[in-house]
């Protein structure tokens, strides 16, 4: 279930000063953990072995998308036809089998997702690891991207966040080209949101060269990542971007647009891509 039903107290200030007190129901988003197993073959011994990855705090739904989506994202997959299978016959958790052809490195695994999940260990460096990790070319075709349509995606993906709408409390992500949108889906987690949509696009082979991926919230170094690890060209968001993100993309040649409403935006980098620009 992605939302529930919960009692409050509503306090209101009234005219003279009073306070209105008053038992209402109200709708909050649900937040529950997902354990990430994961199988695979050793290569050199061919032992079949398995590991808890990770436990990620998600509203629940759309599972095996963010899953596909968070792998993608740390390089442990390059495309769909690299899971062989994956299992949730445990509540809040899914079993993920990998195919023969995976490489899995543990111990580099395990000290890239310690750095990138704790606070303040994130620097230059990690900008620096991403061109080893993820190295194909972006799509760096020329004037392609009206500015007119990035200052419609706000009001665009604010249509499709109905579990915004309903608890006010998750953030959303989606995907569009010049004439749709591709996809959107809301968590309340952001990275879980963008592991969302990048997942079920990877899942249908719909991941084309010139799509945007906007954001409801501000950009950070991790949002960026996933973007390098999905080879998107643009990334656009309704707030501010990290000094990190704005690093990542000047080291990938991505076009990072911030504070996007329906007047304006900042452009971070990368402004090539866009059309109707005063030079």
């Amino acid at each position: 279930m992605s939302y529930q039903y919960v009692n409050r107290q509503r306090y209101r200030l009234m005219p003279e000063a009073k306070i209105d007190v008053r038992l209402s129901e109200d709708v909050v988003i649900s937040e529950e953990p997902l354990n990430i197993v994961l199988h695979w073959t050793c290569p050199d011994t061919h032992e079949a072995l398995e590991k808890n990855f990770m436990v990620t705090m998600r509203t629940p739904g759309q599972d095996v998308f963010l899953v596909i989506g968070l792998l993608l994202s740390y390089g442990i997959i390059k495309n769909y036809q690299q899971i062989q299978a994956i299992h949730q016959e445990e509540h809040n958790q899914c079993d993920v089998i990998l195919s023969q052809d995976v490489e899995l490195d543990w111990k580099t695994l395990t000290r890239q997702f310690v750095s990138h999940s704790s606070c303040g260990i994130c620097g230059a460096n990690d900008v620096k690891k991403l061109a080893h990790t993820f190295h194909q070319p972006l799509d760096c075709s020329k004037q392609w991207l009206p500015i007119e349509s990035v200052l419609t995606l706000p009001s665009l993906l604010r249509q499709m966040q109905s579990l915004f709408s309903a608890t006010g409390g998750v953030h959303s992500a989606g995907i569009f080209t010049l004439d749709k949108c591709l996809t959107s889906h809301e968590d309340v987690g952001r990275h879980n949101a963008v592991d969302k949509v990048l997942g079920e696009l990877v899942t249908k082979d719909l991941l084309g060269k010139q799509v945007i991926l906007m954001l409801s919230g501000r950009v950070s170094f991790e949002l960026m990542q996933k973007a390098v690890a999905a080879n998107i060209a643009v990334v656009a968001a309704i707030g501010a971007p990290s000094n990190l993100a704005i690093s990542v993309a000047k080291q990938f040649n991505i076009t990072l647009i911030g504070f996007v409403s329906d007047q304006a935006c900042n452009v971070y980098h990368g402004d090539f891509r866009l059309i109707n620009i005063n030079r």
